[in-house]
């Protein structure tokens, strides 16, 4: 085999054997937070966001299915004498996408040797069925946070900036906007758990902001990577909210800023008592499956 080919086939194999898992949640849930704190324990690669279930996985089974039917097309036309060419099966698809995704994280990794190797990126509560499929044994983490907090964070950072008149108005629009996707996001990571209980975990924005050693400490052991205190308090200190906005204290708002404030139920500064009983009456259920307080 030429040596270049095998140089890679092996790495790919090397990176095989390693603990894969994937981070998501909605859009300003705390994806990035959790990311940070995984990706700062010395025997941990995750990097975000590759879009590696998002805008590979799929396009490129919608570009193997084209590649047969065109194919298929050919040996129907040209060569009905003939055996024609080999079409591509459903496994090449996942052979093709494990062989990218492995590349990908092989490169994540550069000349260091991680025990844990995953990625971040919101969309993939949607694909860890297909990612377990291409890469079995591979663990998933999501992260939930209280919608009206996703919602508030979402008009600071997204909305008011560019806000008329009638923020009222606009806030309704938002929630509006917003909920049919917490509620589809939540339903996948509640999915995921109860399809793959020994392979998925959930954690909470809350539970990370008022519990951090004992859920960081349960992360890395669903990692299968040490929990030494001193390791849990390292992560929680190199991924901090002061660390990653140059020193702001929680709290300390910047509306525009991808890390605005930093809090949990913050979402009183800015929805109204209306609002909320709106956001309650869709996702309640939510606060009773998570334990949150409505």
């Amino acid at each position: 085999m030429n040596q270049i080919l095998a140089r890679q086939f092996a790495e790919l194999l090397e990176i095989s054997t390693r603990q894969i898992f994937f981070v998501g949640g909605a859009p300003r849930s705390g994806t990035t937070w959790l990311q940070q704190i995984l990706d700062a324990h010395p025997d941990i690669c995750c990097r975000g966001e590759g879009f590696l279930g998002h805008e590979l996985v799929g396009p490129l089974g919608d570009l193997v299915e084209h590649w047969r039917n065109k194919i298929e097309g050919k040996n129907s036309a040209l060569f009905k004498h003939t055996n024609g060419f080999a079409l591509p099966e459903a496994e090449d698809t996942d052979f093709l996408a494990r062989t990218a995704i492995l590349r990908a994280l092989r490169q994540q990794c550069g000349n260091q040797v991680y025990r844990a190797i995953g990625e971040k990126t919101p969309e993939n509560v949607f694909a860890f069925p297909a990612l377990r499929r291409i890469l079995p044994g591979a663990k998933f983490i999501g992260i939930a946070r209280d919608p009206r907090d996703v919602i508030t964070s979402t008009w600071h950072f997204f909305r008011k900036p560019f806000a008329g008149p009638d923020e009222t108005a606009e806030k309704f629009a938002l929630i509006a906007d917003t909920l049919p996707l917490l509620i589809e996001t939540h339903r996948a990571i509640m999915t995921i758990v109860e399809r793959f209980p020994a392979d998925a975990m959930i954690v909470t924005y809350y539970a990370l902001t008022y519990d951090a050693e004992r859920v960081v400490g349960e992360l890395f052991e669903f990692l299968d990577v040490s929990a030494d205190p001193t390791l849990v308090s390292d992560a929680l200190s190199q991924s901090s909210f002061a660390k990653a906005t140059g020193g702001r204290a929680r709290g300390d708002a910047r509306d525009g800023e991808f890390l605005r404030k930093g809090i949990v139920g913050d979402w009183r500064s800015t929805l109204t008592p209306e609002m909320n009983d709106l956001i309650l009456r869709e996702v309640g259920w939510m606060y009773d499956y998570y334990g949150w307080q409505a």
